[in-house]
């Protein structure tokens, strides 16, 4: 039986431009940012390494910091511009991470019908022309992990910094002390936990990429790079 999607589908035969230069440039940085940050947390938090000589001369951990240092930054503010660039001036389709229409009953039905597509329980897929709604509460649920990793990084990193600004999220150490009995771990705890979160993200993220460009009705990765998105023929 086919299946009904009530949202607006992409027409066949029709690019639309979906996302903005910003927002494709935004994802891309994001991806390096979260490479850079998966690989150099682990090592920072269990060095797998054991270098030798005169610390002059081996700097290892030091830069593995620094580089964990600039991804996170980069990565905090190319996402705040993102966010206002997504209210202010972006299209529809830049508000749709942050405005979902949970209002509307078509979202929901076709929140459902791409969970079970997605399940294989449903053997035709919505042709949506901007994320579907499952991919909006993805995206969602990922930038919360996104904000935990953030306040609790800027928390930690504060404890050690004399800028005024960064200084002002040791409030973020002390909230989660005061909150989990004044453990100070706790903070450096929430801060993998973030990470271990963000790798199943990325990894169930790459999977509805992968099956939507494989079997999909519609162009995706492609569009990341072009900004179009078109409905291929059946």
């Amino acid at each position: 039986m086919s299946e009904q999607h009530l949202l607006p589908q992409m027409p066949m035969g029709k690019s639309i431009y979906v996302y903005q230069l910003p927002i494709r440039i935004w994802h891309w940085v994001m991806v390096a940012c979260v490479c850079v940050l998966i690989v150099t947390g682990y090592i920072i938090g269990k060095p797998w390494l054991s270098v030798t000589g005169e610390p002059y001369n081996t700097f290892y951990m030091g830069y593995t910091r620094m580089a964990h240092f600039i991804a996170g930054f980069v990565l905090i503010i190319s996402t705040v511009l993102r966010y206002i660039y997504g209210l202010v001036w972006g299209n529809r389709y830049s508000r749709e991470l942050i405005i979902m229409p949970v209002w509307s009953k078509d979202w929901w039905n076709d929140l459902w019908q791409d969970v079970r597509w997605y399940l294989f329980l449903n053997k035709e897929c919505g042709a949506h022309v901007g994320h579907n709604p499952l991919a909006q509460i993805g995206m969602g649920t990922g930038m919360i992990f996104m904000l935990v990793i953030m306040l609790t990084g800027l928390g930690m990193y504060a404890q050690d910094s004399h800028v005024p600004f960064i200084h002002f999220f040791t409030f973020v150490q002390d909230w989660i002390n005061n909150w989990f009995g004044g453990n100070g771990q706790m903070t450096r705890s929430l801060h993998r936990l973030g990470m271990l979160l963000l790798i199943t993200f990325v990894t169930v993220h790459l999977y509805m990429v992968i099956r939507e460009e494989i079997m999909g009705k519609t162009t995706l990765v492609s569009s990341m790079f072009s900004g179009y998105r078109e409905r291929r023929k059946p």
